[in-house]
């Protein structure tokens, strides 16, 4: 008798899609998780993205005014999001050659010049990122150099 109905499950295919799709649901729900926490990582790299390019905007529009602090202020404040470090260095230098930026006053270029003609500001940002579904975080960070002079 309990060897006739163990025989009948064996033969019975009811409910095997339901195990199959079961299944394969906890795989595509990962996969899709894995995506929301990646598109989720790239908002937020584009939001920090956009706050520095408003610091760089302000900084090319109020040349006069625009002070480190006040540069600072402007990628804090239009940044949604929280703990954002940022760093601006407004003393850059460069030849007019388009060479590599330097500290104003310490480098001379092709033609005896100490490379004050053209002034650069640097704005950096970075922000730590914790993931939604993995434990862990990584550090975002976005770059802006424009020349102010």
């Amino acid at each position: 008798m309990f060897l006739n109905i163990l025989h009948s499950f064996r033969q019975d295919e009811c409910g095997a899609s339901a195990i199959e799709l079961a299944m394969i649901s906890t795989v595509l729900s990962l996969i899709l998780l894995n995506i929301v926490d990646i598109s989720y990582f790239m908002f937020k790299k584009m939001e920090l993205t956009s706050s520095v390019r408003a610091g760089a905007q302000y900084a090319l529009v109020d040349t006069d005014n625009a002070t480190t602090a006040l540069i600072e202020a402007v990628v804090q404040d239009s940044s949604p999001l929280t703990g954002v470090t940022v760093t601006v260095d407004d003393s850059q230098c460069g030849c007019s050659d388009g060479g590599v930026l330097f500290t104003c006053g310490t480098n001379t270029c092709a033609g005896g010049t100490t490379g004050r003609s053209q002034y650069y500001t640097q704005i950096s940002a970075a922000y730590t990122h914790t993931w939604i579904f993995y434990p862990g975080t990584v550090s975002i960070t976005a770059d802006s150099t424009i020349r102010t002079q």
